[in-house]
């Protein structure tokens, strides 16, 4: 079963526009954010202190109680004056935006501004928000409530084989819910077999590193961090695929392993070839990443080492499946998958291994 994000922050929009409250709710509820709104400066007060948002976005110009205001009263209760305010306003002139600084702002965000700014720069203030806890509190993660899983809704299908693994051998496969129509998928090579306790660390570890605060290569650069200092005698090749399906966008992480299939309607077959040596390999710098426009029916393939066994040559067994996915590409996902793996038997023996297939 998929897991969910240990940390899924909650975002408190102030504006007494409807359109403006509407507008912004949206794009951030599409990234994976807990959204709350208000449209006053005493309702955001009310807010904040009973919910405890993890940011504040808040309008300067309000009628009864101005953003300024608003900001003072909060920055003055022991309740509230740790929530990093960004202000949103028409007025960027020196003055206001100084005025919103003394306020206690940490970021000021003109008007108009482009959507993908915000997103941008709330990750960042929400990213030092939560590493400052992390130092001031030194939370370490606890098996008690270190993940939890859950179902995956009805859009779009994925389909994992085999459905089951009776015990971790040289891959691991494992799946996050980012959203309602927002998944991850995982797949792990060792080149070694991998201690009975691995598929539980990888869990937790996905479930730490992924959702709206991290980008796909922050959570291959974390996850790759922690498995070279757990397990620094294997040797880990990766490939990580977060689907977005509101925006319409695969972005896909390989580090070191075989190439992923992309199928895309009206465009060729391509392959995602690794983009760089195996996980942890760049230490603390960022694994390169690809995204491709991804529409409903589009799908992605990604397989582990040992399903090409069979093969002496993995370009041909790669070549090979390339064409059988593209030829079942009309029908059901779970029967393609199959038919690609019974392409990879050898004198009738199931592969070893674990191949993955996602659909938009």
């Amino acid at each position: 079963m998929p897991v969910c994000p240990n940390n899924i922050p909650t975002i408190l929009i102030v504006d007494d526009e409807p359109f403006n409250l509407e507008f912004l709710e949206l794009i951030l509820k599409q990234q994976g954010y807990n959204i709350i709104t208000a449209a006053s400066g005493r309702r955001a007060r009310e807010l904040a202190e009973e919910v405890q948002p993890d940011l504040i976005l808040l309008d300067i110009m309000m009628p009864d109680e101005s953003g300024f205001e608003c900001a003072a009263v909060l920055r003055l209760s022991p309740e509230t004056c740790e929530i990093p305010i960004v202000f949103l306003s028409a007025l960027d002139d020196d003055e206001n935006t100084g005025r919103g600084f003394d306020a206690g702002a940490v970021d000021f965000i003109a008007k108009p501004f482009a959507y993908k700014d915000v997103i941008q720069r709330i990750r960042m203030h929400l990213k030092l928000t939560n590493c400052d806890r992390h130092v001031r509190r030194r939370i370490a993660l606890s098996p008690s409530n270190a993940t939890v899983e859950v179902d995956f809704p009805n859009h779009g299908t994925r389909v994992v084989f085999p459905r089951e693994t009776a015990a971790p051998g040289l891959s691991i496969h494992e799946s996050a819910l980012l959203g309602d129509k927002s998944e991850s998928h995982l797949l792990l090579n060792f080149s070694h077999p991998c201690a009975e306790s691995m598929p539980v660390t990888i869990k937790e570890l996905l479930a730490a590193n992924c959702g709206p605060l991290f980008s796909a290569s922050e959570t291959m650069r974390n996850i790759g961090i922690a498995l070279n200092y757990l397990d620094s005698g294997n040797e880990i090749s990766a490939i990580y695929a977060r689907l977005d399906r509101d925006n319409e966008v695969l972005t896909v992480v390989n580090a070191g392993t075989l190439p992923a299939i992309l199928l895309r309607r009206a465009k060729s077959p391509q392959l995602i070839e690794r983009q760089s040596g195996n996980l942890g390999s760049l230490g603390m710098g960022l694994p390169p990443c690809s995204s491709y426009k991804i529409s409903k029916g589009d799908r992605i393939y990604m397989f582990s080492r040992e399903m090409v066994l069979a093969y002496e040559w993995e370009g041909e067994a790669i070549n090979d499946l390339l064409e059988a996915c593209h030829l079942s590409s009309g029908i059901d996902l779970e029967t393609a998958c199959f038919a690609a793996v019974e392409l990879l038997q050898n004198n009738g023996k199931q592969p070893g291994g674990i191949l993955v297939g996602i659909e938009g």
